[in-house]
Parts: structure tokens; sequence; C-alpha cells
């Protein structure tokens, strides 16, 4: 399978030693930082999302607008080109090493781009000067080798980052598109230099808008063009598997050979996508962000896409439609680009012309800070000249001598990638402690809360949290034998620091624990606000947020937000609640968990939501978008002489049931539940202040929605304790008269 000759300028040989090379990094690296591939790929998407982005760093750009700028022409157009060379090179099988290696290749980007971020300068005017070539200088005081890198990463700017991205687009505007001449390379070249007149800022800002653009026209025209000819996925990662352990079984005669083709093939695919060059780490380099570590895991993100998900959509595409040789991906490549002009066809070209301009901004960048490096600003403004009369030679040449010059460009880029990879990847071995010692202060500085959290999150999502809560249920109603009971109610309580003092019975005589968690209270352990007016606290609880609900949005803290209309299941009382006022209590295990009326009042119905049952601590709630509303729910409808209240009780995870004392025939969190919605026209039921209403079989959340223009909030202490019967507010005035 192994082609001899595949770009004139390029030794195939060197990518043996350059794959090998990466690979004894990519192993060092993922042992010495504890597989951080693993351990912050979901950190990496959340720092990547802005969830973890604090305005007030220093920098110049946000995440995503690094990593797109960094990465846009190793992301689409060099996966792929990279992907199929590896397939002309090495076969099918190729794919699970290039899998394995991008694992174990992930921490690269991660320590070039925290490196870059570490050892970056300001300079007055507010600009950020970053690069390979500066921590090779700073850290390991060896000018001469950010010199000699420099002016390597010069000449690789101008083939494979000027040359070879317009080569591209003029190849698809001749053959996709019927667009002859200097058209599209035109074109191209004045939106570049719209661009990057604009600084770094401009870059991944117009990074940020069409490279997401560009990805999913890929992927849709990926659909489109390959549905209805993809062969047996099934068979094709047998195929895949099956050439990649042959190198494994074949110990003698020819699996010393196999091992050198797949590693001819791999390291293709890597310098296609860039890997070890530094590009990427220039530009994460001006990042806006308190801590170096943060782009460097975001940075990793960019290997794993480019080898687990374009490498395996390209490599099975091209298995699929029989490729095997570089005469057969020509040929593939221009009945793809030279069939009927469809939507599929189009949205194919146009996300590689999209890219193909992110792809010359991010390295017409590069190349400026390389040139002004080396030679000062004055040489700078001449390489900005030289890029762009690169740009248009190279489309220039392309229309007069065709392929033949296309692939002399593409040789020469690639040899001169190699070169530029040297000193990085020595510098990334040497300085793998400094970057070790980046994401140490950036984990003690709250970065492990963020992975615990999301790991939480993570597995309150996949748990069966209804079935889980009704075992829990189950096995706290177990009544055990006394001398097994009594501890662990002793347990419980001192766990919680549950003051005893105040329950009716003494600890020894309650049966199980649920009997315990539902305690009544000793009579007079609370007082009730007698004045008609007030409206008291229904639970003890910790207040969690109050105020005004805006039209039909109810805003907690942190930017949390329910719909009115969801949360108290229904239009029926919506209108008289919209514009009204809301208050959150929180019970945690240590509270008296039975719910009181919060005023005089006629119960007009109810409403049952058989939702979910995630927790309601703060974790939860605040990481888990909508949460009350996705809970299951039982609202009471309370008619008071001064207006309508919606008493909200919230299931949560490990509450076995909510009960009320008006119905017994409502049961919560059974195995078949079903909403339910149920009005009191026949029957008047009459409750009074601070009478039980309902409970809790452990621990959760009650939300009292009041009517509007009715009520006005006392001084309430956000996030502290209060006990059921304390004045939370006051009726404005009343409006009928109720029976007493």
């Amino acid at each position: 399978m192994l082609t001899t000759k595949l770009f004139p300028f390029l030794d195939l040989d060197l990518l043996k030693p350059y794959f090998y090379f990466l690979l004894f990094i990519g192993l060092y690296l993922t042992f010495r930082l504890k597989f951080p591939q693993i351990r912050f790929l979901f950190l990496a998407i959340k720092i990547f999302s802005g969830n973890m982005d604090y305005k007030g760093s220093r920098g110049r750009l946000v995440h995503s607008q690094a990593f797109y700028a960094g990465t846009g022409s190793s992301l689409l157009p060099g996966a792929v080109l990279g992907s199929a060379l590896a397939l002309v090179l090495a076969g099918p099988g190729v794919l699970l090493w290039i899998w394995l290696s991008s694992f174990l290749i992930m921490p690269l980007r991660f320590v070039s781009s925290t490196l870059a971020i570490r050892f970056r300068i300001k300079l007055e005017s507010g600009r950020y000067l970053s690069g390979p070539m500066y921590f090779i200088e700073k850290a390991l005081r060896a000018r001469w080798l950010a010199i000699a890198f420099s002016l390597a990463c010069l000449l690789t700017v101008l083939s494979m980052g000027s040359a070879i991205p317009i080569l591209g687009a003029s190849f698809l505007a001749q053959n996709g598109l019927d667009i002859q001449g200097m058209t599209v390379p035109f074109l191209v070249s004045i939106i570049v230099v719209f661009v990057v007149l604009g600084g770094i800022r401009r870059i991944g800002k117009v990074s940020s808008y069409i490279a997401p653009i560009g990805l999913i026209l890929f992927f849709l025209s990926y659909v489109l063009l390959f549905r209805d000819h993809l062969g047996n996925f099934y068979f094709f990662l047998e195929s895949v598997f099956k050439e990649a352990m042959q190198p494994f079984s074949l110990l003698l005669g020819g699996g010393f050979s196999l091992a050198r083709i797949f590693s001819t093939g791999t390291g293709m695919f890597f310098l296609s996508t860039e890997t070890g060059i530094g590009k990427s780490a220039g530009v994460a380099g001006v990042v806006r962000t308190d801590s170096a570590a943060k782009q460097g895991i975001v940075s990793m993100l960019a290997t794993f896409f480019e080898g687990f998900v374009i490498s395996t959509l390209v490599i099975y595409a091209l298995f699929s439609f029989g490729v095997k040789d570089l005469e057969s991906v020509k040929n593939f490549l221009y009945v793809l680009v030279n069939g009927p002009t469809d939507p599929a066809r189009l949205a194919l070209i146009a996300s590689f012309l999209l890219f193909s301009i992110v792809a010359i901004s991010g390295w017409f960048y590069t190349g400026e800070q390389n040139a002004r490096y080396i030679f000062g600003e004055k040489f700078a403004n001449a390489y900005r000249i030289l890029f762009i009369a690169s740009l248009l030679g190279s489309a220039y040449a392309y229309v007069q001598y065709g392929e033949n010059f296309l692939l002399q460009v593409f040789g020469i880029g690639y040899g001169l990638a190699l070169i530029t990879a040297v000193p990085v990847l020595i510098s990334l071995v040497l300085l793998a402690k400094v970057a070790q010692g980046e994401l140490r202060k950036f984990l003690e500085g709250g970065a492990h809360y963020e992975i615990f959290k999301d790991f939480y999150l993570l597995l309150l999502s996949i748990l069966p949290k209804n079935l889980v809560s009704l075992l829990f249920g189950i096995l706290a109603s177990l009544r055990l034998p006394r001398f097994i009971m009594i501890p662990i109610l002793k347990a419980f309580a001192k766990a919680y620091k549950i003051n005893l003092n105040e329950a009716e019975l003494e600890i020894q005589e309650y049966n199980s624990l649920n009997q315990f968690f539902t305690r009544a209270l000793k009579a007079g352990a609370r007082i009730i606000d007698s004045a008609e007016n007030a409206l008291v606290s229904p639970v003890d609880a910790r207040i969690t947020g109050f105020g005004d609900i805006n039209d039909q949005v109810i805003l907690q803290a942190k930017g949390v937000d329910y719909n009115l209309k969801e949360l108290i299941g229904g239009d029926k009382y919506l209108s008289k609640f919209q514009n009204g006022k809301y208050i959150t209590f929180y019970l945690s295990p240590q509270d008296y968990h039975r719910i009181h009326s919060p005023a005089y009042g006629r119960i007009l119905g109810y409403y049952y939501e058989p939702g979910k049952l995630f927790p309601v601590n703060e974790l939860a709630v605040f990481g888990i978008r909508g949460l009350f509303p996705k809970n299951e729910r039982l609202i009471t409808f309370l008619q008071t002489e001064f207006g309508l209240v919606a008493v909200i009780k919230v299931g949560a995870s490990n509450v076995g049931r909510i009960r009320v004392t008006y119905d017994k025939k409502i049961i919560t969190n059974t195995l078949i539940r079903t909403t339910k919605e149920e009005d009191y026209k026949d029957v008047s039921i009459m409750i009074e202040k601070g009478a039980e209403l309902g409970r809790f079989e452990m621990g959760s959340t009650v939300i009292l929605i009041l009517e509007r223009d009715t009520f006005d909030f006392a001084e309430l202490p956000l996030n502290e304790k209060v006990t059921y019967g304390t004045t939370i507010g006051t009726f404005r005035k009343q409006v009928l008269k109720l029976p007493r």
C-alpha cells in the first residue's frame, strides 16, 4: 500500500522519526500529566463554551475564538487531507493507529498552548506577543534555537499557510464551481486582508463565526452526499481492526515493515493537522484568561476532533467507495466536486472555502508574530506584503501550471513543517514541568470543584433517579429491630445536627428512618403570626430566592430562570400569577419536613406533574437548567381572603413521597405515574394558617407563587434559615370574605 513518492520535495522516510518522536512525547506527557485527555475532557468543553470565561482577565480573545483561529487550518482541511493521505499510504488499518496516537498526543497541544500563555509578552499598546519562540528563548534561554524556529516557521507560513490554502480554494473554484482564472483567489485575498487588518481580535471574531458554519455545512453535505452509498459500518470497523493488528500477528517476516507503513501513514495525518508545529500555540497565547492552563486544556479538543471524528468520517467514506491509492483519491475528488451543482455539493465546497479564509488568517497572524520576533516591526510590515503576494502568486502559478505546481508546493510545505516541528517538540519535553506547574495552580484555584461538579451532573443525568428514589423511600420505611434502628437514628441526627429537643417523641420511639424524618414538633415549638394579613413561612428552610415574576419568568440568582407556566402546570391560574411574586425555600436533611399553610384559605385544587427526581441542592439547581420544572411537583392552589397563592412542593432525589393532608388519594413517585389535575368544586376544604398541609418523606424544596398586586415582602434573610410561622410578608388588602 505504501506509495514511494507522494509529493515532490518530500521524503516519506522522514515521517517515521517524526511520528515516533510525537508518540514518545505523547506517552511522556500523558503519564507525567496523569492523563489530562481523560481527566479534563468535559472541563475543556465547559471552558470552550464560555462558562468559565472571566471578563476581567488579561488577553484579547475568548477561548472559543482562539481555538478556531488557531486550529482552523487543521480542524477540517488538514484533517480531511491527512486522513486521505494516511489511507493512501497505509490502508484503512491506519485509522486505529490514528485513534490511539491522537489519544496519546492530545497533551502536546495542552503543553504548547499553556507555555505560549505563560511566556507571552504584553506591549504598552496592549498588544500581546506569543508563540513557541518566546518560551524557547525565555524558558530554555536558547535564542539561537528560537530564531531558527522562527525562520523555519516563516517559510512554512508562506508555503503551508499561504500557498496551500489558496491552492485548495482555486482547485474548488475551477473544478467545483467552474470559475476559472483568478476571480476566487482575488476575492479570498480581499476578505483575508479585511480580516487581518483588524488584528487578532477580528481574526478571532470572524473565525468563531465562520468556522462553526463551515463545520455545519461539512457535516450536512457529508450526510446528503454519502448516506445512500456508505458501506456497512461494522464491516468497515472489522477491516480497520484486522489490518491494524497485522504488525502484532506477523512477528516475523513483514511485521516490522507493516509497522513502518503505519507509522508513515499516521505521521502524514499528524503533519497535515500541524501537530507539533506550534502554530495554534501562537494564537492561544493571546487568549483572555486567568490561568495559562485553561486554553491548554481547550486546545486538546482539536486533536480529539481531528483524530476521532474527521478521520473516521473521511476514511469510512473513502473505504466505502473503494479508494485505495493516490490516483483513486484524485478521481474520487474530481467526481465529488464535478458532479451536478446541487445544495449538497455547494455546501461541501462552501465549507472548505470558509475554512480557507480561517486558515489563511490564522497563518497570517502566526507569520506576522515570527517576522516581528526576528526582524522587528519594520520587517513585519514587509512580511504582510510578502504574504499577500504569496497568496496571489501561488494562485496564478496554479492557473498557469495546474496540478504539478500544486503537488510541488505541498511537498515543500510539508518538508518545511517537519523542520519547524523539531525545536517545538524538543521544547515541549524540556518544559513539561512548567506546564505541569501551571496545571497544578489552576486545579488548586478551584478547577477541582468544576471537575467534580461536571462529573456529579453527568452522573445525575444517567442514573435512574426515580427508581433510586423509590427504592430509597422503601428502605427508609423499613422497621428494623430496635438495637439496629436506634443507632442508625442517632447517627443520622448527629450527622445532620438535628435538634432533637423540638421533636414530639424521643428518638428511640421512632420505628423507621422515614418516621423520624417526618416527625412532628412539640406543641408550642413554633409561634404562628396571627395577623390576618401576614403571610408566614410554610416550612423550616433556607430562603434561596425571592422577588418579582417578570411576566412569566421567575429569575433566580446566577442567571437561573424558570417558566411560570411550566412550573405551575397549565393555564388555569396563569393570568393571576403573571407579574406576581415568588419565594423559594430549600429544606436540607437537618430540617423539620412538614409543610404548613402560609395563610388561612380554601384549597381550590391541585396539579400533579410526574417529572424527574434530580437533587435540589445548589450544585444541581445552578448546574441543570430549568431543574424545578423538570422535577416531580405537586402544586396546591390556595384561595386566601387577600389573593391566590400556589404552594409548589418539588420532589427530589431520595424523596420517597410527597403527601398532603387534604386528599389521601394523592400518591407521588410511583412506578406508573400520570399528570393529574383536580378541582374541588363540590366540596369546601378550608385550612387554617399554620395548619399542616403536607410533608416530604426526605428533603426537597417549596416555592410560593403569589398573585400579582396582592403582596409585599418583609425584609427576608437570603440564604439563611427561617422557621415555619415566621412572617415573610404582608398582603395589601382584603378582596373577599371566606367562612370561618
